[in-house]
């Protein structure tokens, strides 16, 4: 079974169910137009240096190439199709690159959102600090 994720850049911290309707639209809109976003296509550069595009692997390398196909590259988003023998190889580099370009990653499989830390929600207080038994700052 090929394995998917999907990238793309988010203004406000969205939930799971958001973009799981959100992953639904971009695979499924295929002749909307896409508004470029420089962060994605940086991510989409970034993620190619490491693991080339298909169509760009010579024959005799297919094997160690994560990709079951081309990966679906837009103005706005990416989706990629993994072979599922290489996806615990991969989905940390992808969670890497998205964190470092700011950009949401969305596994349908799992149907979990991955935040980049600004869209992450502020750490609740502690059990200690509420009842004051945590020391205070120096």
């Amino acid at each position: 079974m090929i394995v998917y994720l999907a990238v793309w850049n988010s203004p406000t911290a969205i939930s799971d169910d958001e973009a799981a309707m959100r992953y639904v639209v971009l695979t499924s809109d295929k002749s909307a137009e896409r508004e470029f976003d420089g962060r994605v296509y940086t991510f989409y550069c970034g993620l190619t240096s490491l693991y080339p595009e298909v169509e760009m692997v010579p024959e005799d390398e297919l094997g160690s190439c994560p990709w079951a196909c081309g990966i679906d590259v837009s103005g706005d988003h990416v989706v990629m199709a993994i072979q599922p023998e290489q996806f615990e190889t991969v989905m940390p580099q992808v969670l890497s690159l998205a964190e470092q370009y700011e950009l949401v990653c969305f596994d349908p499989q799992a149907g979990r959102v991955h935040l980049p830390p600004h869209l992450m929600p502020a750490k609740t207080a502690t059990v200690g600090a509420v009842f004051g038994t945590e020391p205070e700052p120096i």
